[in-house]
């Protein structure tokens, strides 16, 4: 072997012979001082003996041992950590021949039931030890998705859920053939799947050869109550006819403002005034509206304050006409920093939301004329002005469940044949012929005791019904409803209580209310008599399902965690507080000190469940709280 010549340094030189004078001290043999080996080799006394030290903790690595070196460290812990990837591959595997579809790909999208993210990050929780880059290259997941699932569990932030929810709607297995093999095949698969329900259709069509499509199977799913299609909202009417024509931001941004001649007849004389109407752009919504003699910039003034009062903030920017009164430093002054724009010259259409409007007003509003000789009568104009413009505009409104066609469309198109007059003329006497054949048995058939009770009773209270149609209607009722009401309407009459002007009809409701009262009672007790048996038929398969988990995990971690698995997978309110009722107990049952290390157990798992809302996530940890500690 070469080797290199290398002077040592002072200092050095005298480290290693203070190091072989302890070992010859020790042996009894002749040595030098210390002091002389200092002073010969011309070293710093603290520099040489703090060398020393360190080349005698050295000495011992220098000597390799006889015979085959012994085993790496690092080779065991790496076969041990291979032992821990494997126990992890192997779990994962486990539990996807259990829960078929709880992780699949659709693209390059990983798609992962909340399930088995839990899963994954308890197998993490429990081996501190390994890197998440060797758990997700044992399990085939992107190391980045597995931190996200680790960070989502351990700051409880929900991830949108990648599987469609379930739900469960309560209709029973007999809505359909359950005795048919594909049937039972499509349930008892779906049972366990975990993941999409395009992916479940897939695994049936590949793996059990049912060929049936997707609304099929959704089908079958819906009437045994195990999945629930979700509807598609209705479409908003076609735009195509607005596009380009106008352009709009969103409520509050663009109000229009416009005015029109109104002119009112009032007692023989005629008045003409200009009415100033704002309008929204956006949502179409008439925001303000004002009526003066002439229109002018205190008008549209008057207008947009009536707007600011409605909506509670003034429009970014106001289109008014290129008229003078409208663009005037007042207005400008009035919108503060926003803006005003001016329309359009020579296009209506520019300012369309408040023109269609008075359009609208035009066709809809009968003459306004007010001219009655008296107040009263006048007032009675207005109010008739005012329901004759509210219905007229409703006749004139498309009706969307009549293919948009209006009231009065409807009325005009109408021509019924000499046929169809007859028929209708039939019918319509038959009805009344009916109702009064009604009238008359009902009559024949009254208890005679009851109008035994009645005529006089009518006769000492002074109540007239001459064709006795009101003691038709109350004796429809029991007798002693009728004694109670006659005694009733009898003390309120010996102590002037009764309303001015009340007969035989005051009567009538008070029979009425004492007969629904009873009746209400009654549908209450049975009401309560029936909801308890209900619950009691809700329970049982839970109560059964209960007591099967208690069988199957004997350790109480694994069995809170089923519980915690059973009270998210129903949707019914009474099933979910059954099953945390069940872990409270649980809970409850174990010694003190270790209440708060479950509930904290339950509540991770709680908030782990992803496919359920954060509101009812929250509402569940809540619940749970409060039946471990109670305060009140």
């Amino acid at each position: 072997m070469p080797s290199s010549r290398v002077t040592p340094s002072a200092n050095l030189s005298a480290a290693l012979l203070l190091l072989a004078v302890t070992f010859l001290r020790r042996m009894n043999l002749p040595h030098p001082t210390c002091k002389a080996l200092l002073e010969a080799t011309g070293a710093t006394k603290t520099r040489a003996y703090d060398l020393a030290e360190a080349l005698g903790a050295l000495l011992p690595s220098l000597e390799q041992p006889v015979g085959r070196p012994a085993k790496d460290k690092s080779a065991h812990d790496a076969d041990e950590s291979l032992s821990l990837l494997v126990d992890i591959s192997t779990s994962c595997l486990d539990y996807l021949y259990k829960h078929p579809g709880a992780i699949g790909r659709g693209g390059q999208r990983l798609h992962a039931s909340s399930g088995f993210r839990q899963h994954i990050v308890e197998r993490c929780s429990e081996n501190p030890g390994l890197d998440i880059e060797q758990i997700a290259r044992a399990i085939s997941v992107p190391a980045s998705t597995l931190r996200e699932w680790v960070r989502d569990v351990e700051t409880n932030v929900a991830t949108p859920p990648e599987v469609e929810l379930e739900t469960k709607t309560g209709t029973k297995c007999s809505d359909f053939n359950c005795r048919d093999l594909t049937v039972q095949t499509v349930l008892d698969q779906y049972r366990t799947w975990q993941g999409a329900f395009t992916d479940f259709c897939e695994h049936l069509h590949h793996h059990h050869g049912i060929r049936l499509g997707r609304t099929a199977i959704a089908s079958i799913l819906e009437q045994a109550g195990q999945r629930v299609r979700k509807r598609r909202p209705g479409r908003s009417p076609d735009e195509k006819a607005l596009r380009d024509a106008f352009s709009t931001f969103f409520p509050g941004a663009q109000w229009t403002a416009d005015g029109t001649a109104i002119t009112v007849f009032v007692e023989g004389e005629r008045f003409i005034f200009n009415l100033e109407l704002m309008v929204d752009t956006a949502s179409g919504a008439f925001v303000g509206v004002d009526a003066r003699d002439e229109e002018s910039s205190d008008a549209v003034i008057a207008t947009l304050k009536a707007g600011e009062a409605t909506t509670g903030a003034l429009p970014l920017a106001l289109l008014v006409d290129n008229k003078p009164c409208n663009l005037t430093p007042e207005v400008e002054q009035a919108l503060g920093d926003n803006l005003l724009i001016p329309a359009t010259r020579a296009r209506p259409q520019n300012k369309g939301h408040v023109e269609g409007a008075f359009g609208m007003f035009s066709q809809q509003a009968p003459p306004l004329r007010i001219d009655g000789p008296t107040k009263k009568e006048r007032a009675r104009q207005l109010v008739e002005l005012i329901a004759q413009t509210f219905y007229g505009a409703v006749n004139m409104r498309p009706r969307k469940s009549r293919k948009g066609l209006t009231r009065i469309e409807l009325y005009q198109a109408a021509e019924p044949t000499i046929q169809d007059i007859e028929r209708a003329k039939v019918a319509l006497q038959a009805r009344l012929e009916k109702q009064r054949k009604a009238q008359l048995t009902l009559r024949e058939r009254q208890d005679p005791k009851k109008r035994a009770l009645l005529d006089p009773a009518f006769e000492q209270l002074g109540l007239c019904d001459p064709n006795g149609n009101v003691r038709d209607a109350i004796s429809r009722y029991a007798i002693e409803y009728i004694a109670s009401g006659v005694a009733i309407f009898r003390g309120k009459q010996v102590k002037q209580t009764l309303p001015n002007g009340v007969d035989g009809r005051y009567l009538l409701g008070i029979v009425k209310n004492i007969a629904e009262k009873e009746e209400g009672i009654a549908i209450a007790m049975a009401l309560w008599d029936e909801r308890i048996k209900a619950r009691d038929i809700i329970l049982e398969p839970n109560t059964a399902k209960r007591k099967e988990l208690n069988r199957e995990h004997a350790d109480i971690n694994t069995r809170l965690d089923a519980f915690v698995q059973e009270a998210f997978h129903t949707d019914t309110q009474i099933e979910r507080h059954f099953w945390l009722d069940a872990i409270s107990e649980l809970i409850r049952a174990q010694p003190k000190d270790q209440h708060h290390p479950l509930y904290d157990r339950a509540a991770r798992r709680i908030h782990s469940t992803f496919d359920a809302p954060h509101e009812e996530r929250l509402d569940a940890t809540r619940l749970l709280a409060k039946r471990l500690i109670p305060i009140s």
